[in-house]
């Protein structure tokens, strides 16, 4: 036994640079797959080459007859992504990317109040489009790709912390606390799947109540009714991203400002002379650089209002005082 565990180690080592070239190359090659990909927002990617400790563990454990054909997960990819609708969308693009061998669903068809975590598992091999030399040494091994949420993630890491390798070596006191453990996360993944449905909702409501009509009847002050003010106001410009337009709106308060329609009317008055600032004062090193929306809205509320200017650039600044009158 020592001398057959002591040939699986070698064999493992000696093709060990070829573990590291697969999971090289599946992480490209997913990496480039999800900037395709539209509407999921992925938290990480991380990859990983088994150790040949834990390989000849695992090995000892299932009895394998055959370990390196058998060994399906000797280099694993994780994707942690925000949602459990993002999980399907995954699904199909790792069958677009990749060979997909088998599957397991463990979110679906596992028990949400039992202990453990849920992912999803693909077994996975290189597709056809991986061809030529460069791929002869690694095409034929599997790996595994696990998606998950991050909550998901979260308990995996912590039960894993805690080094409960399955129910049964739970005390018998913390089972039903591991239990309600697992469902509230579960549930909480569900709230926030509402969450996410509940602000595309908003965010549509704002674009068309703020965006599409004649006239702004919204008064609220939001980040969907500003980010669609300023695609109203600005549509030729670059859009700010939601942690841009957040900031934005924290600093409508020092000027006392907390009506759409408002903020809309000085924006609309100081247009003309925010043009005229950023021509004289274009934005970037060379001096050629034009502002995104939130640019030109900040120069308009800083030619509106020295308040403004003031708690935003600085109190000697007087560049924006000159457009004040035009």
């Amino acid at each position: 036994m020592a001398t057959e565990r002591a040939g699986m180690k070698q064999q493992f080592l000696d093709n060990s640079a070829r573990y590291e070239a697969l999971k090289t190359e599946v992480t490209h090659t997913l990496e480039k797959a999800l900037e395709s990909i539209e509407n999921v927002k992925i938290h990480s990617v991380t990859a990983r080459v088994k150790s040949v400790e834990s390989f000849l563990e695992k090995v000892e454990r299932k009895d394998y007859a055959d370990p390196f054909k058998q060994s399906e997960d000797l280099v694993g990819i994780r994707i942690v992504c925000l949602f459990l609708t993002d999980l399907p969308k995954l699904k199909e693009l790792l069958a677009r990317t990749f060979d997909v061998i088998s599957e397991e669903d463990k979110v679906n068809r596992g028990d949400a109040s039992s202990f453990g975590y849920m992912s999803h598992h693909y077994i996975c091999r290189l597709s056809a489009a991986h061809s030529g030399p460069r791929y002869d040494d690694i095409k034929a091994i599997k790996f595994e790709v696990q998606a998950r949420t991050v909550l998901m993630d979260a308990w995996a890491n912590i039960s894993h912390h805690l080094a409960y390798k399955n129910e049964e070596s739970i005390p018998v006191d913390l089972v039903r606390d591991f239990h309600a453990l697992s469902g509230l996360l579960y549930v909480a993944d569900r709230q926030f799947e509402t969450l996410n449905r509940d602000a595309a909702h908003s965010a549509a409501r704002a674009e068309k109540e703020v965006l599409k009509s004649a006239d702004i009847q919204d008064s609220a002050i939001n980040s969907d009714t500003v980010r669609a003010l300023l695609q109203r106001q600005y549509p030729d410009r670059k859009h700010a991203n939601e942690e841009t337009v957040s900031e934005f709106i924290s600093e409508l308060p020092w000027i006392d400002l907390s009506d759409l329609r408002d903020l809309a009317k000085i924006l609309r008055d100081n247009h003309r002379a925010a043009l005229e600032y950023e021509k004289q004062y274009p934005p970037g090193l060379d001096g050629r650089g034009s502002f995104a929306d939130i640019g030109l809205a900040r120069a308009a509320l800083a030619i509106y209002s020295p308040e403004y200017a003031a708690q935003k650039y600085s109190s000697v600044d007087t560049s924006h005082a000159e457009f004040r009158n035009r």
